[in-house]
C-alpha cells in the first residue's frame, strides 16, 4: 500500500528513523510507541507457552504457567487494540498499516478476533483512517 503513494513512505520512514534516534518523540508519532508495545508483548505468550509445556501436567507448576500464560495472551490483544484507534494522522496509520502487514506477512492472525462490525479491530482502524483522511482535505 505504502509503495505505492512514495510521500507517504518516505515521511513514515523518517518518522521511524527520527523516532528510534530520539530526534522526535513518540508524541509526534504515537503509533511507534504501541507498536513497540505490542511487539513486546506478542513475545510474551509465546515464551509462556514453552514455559507451560515445561511443566508437568496438572501440576501447581502447570496451572501457575498456564495462569501466566493466558495473561499474556490477553495483553498482547490489549496492546492490539491499543493501536486501532491510533492518533488519526497519516503517519500513525501508515505505521500501523505497515506493522498489521508485516505481522500478516509472517503468518499471523491480527488481531486474534473474531468480533465483525463497529467492536472488530479493522472497523475501529477504518475509522481512524477515515478521520485522518478527512484531516488531510
Amino acid at each position: 500500500m505504502l509503495s505505492g503513494n512514495r510521500a507517504a513512505s518516505s515521511a513514515l520512514n523518517g518518522a521511524r528513523r527520527r523516532y528510534q534516534t530520539g530526534a522526535v518523540s513518540s508524541a509526534a508519532v504515537p503509533a511507534l510507541e504501541g507498536i513497540a508495545k505490542h511487539r513486546q508483548a506478542a513475545a510474551d505468550p509465546s515464551a509462556s507457552t514453552t514455559a507451560t509445556d515445561a511443566t508437568e501436567y496438572r501440576s501447581e507448576a502447570y496451572w501457575d504457567a498456564d495462569d501466566h500464560q493466558s495473561a499474556c495472551c490477553h495483553a498482547e490483544k490489549d496492546a492490539a487494540w491499543n493501536l486501532a484507534p491510533t492518533t488519526p494522522t497519516m503517519a500513525n496509520v501508515a505505521a500501523v498499516l505497515e506493522y498489521v502487514n508485516r505481522y500478516e506477512d509472517a503468518g499471523e492472525e491480527w488481531p486474534g478476533t473474531d468480533t465483525i462490525g463497529p467492536e472488530g479491530w479493522h472497523y475501529k482502524l477504518r475509522q481512524t483512517m477515515a478521520v485522518a483522511a478527512v484531516n488531510l482535505a
